[in-house]
């Protein structure tokens, strides 16, 4: 069963596929969330307040990677950089909708499960 979600905005939405992880299962099934983002360089991330433990993080996030670190808890979207240290990779925004991001947006995102 693919893990659909939504990371709505406001101003516009964007779907993401969620990986077939014990750490992305557990943020799934922790939804809804909203999160205030703050962003560094090509990065947004922002604090969920749930520990959803530490499986296999990885160095390195493509652009419209998802994370999640256990180093302060936080959700993290990848536009651009690496990660500042190894984080748990947990899904994909869905195509290239991800290049929205390069532009100005909401620093508070909901996130849901998809219908």
């Amino acid at each position: 069963m693919a893990m659909k979600i939504i990371l709505d905005f406001k101003e516009f939405s964007l779907t993401a596929t969620l990986k077939e992880t014990a750490v992305a299962k557990k943020f799934y099934f922790d939804l809804p969330l909203h999160v205030k983002l703050v962003t560094w360089g090509e990065e947004a991330y922002g604090p969920i307040h749930k520990d959803l433990g530490v499986e296999s993080p990885v160095p390195s996030i493509p652009k419209g990677g998802l994370a999640y670190t256990s180093n302060g808890g936080y959700f993290c979207i990848f536009f651009g950089q690496t990660p500042a240290w190894p984080v748990e990779y947990i899904g994909d925004i869905d195509g290239g909708t991800w290049q929205r991001l390069n532009q100005p947006f909401p620093l508070q995102v909901e996130i849901r499960k998809a219908e």
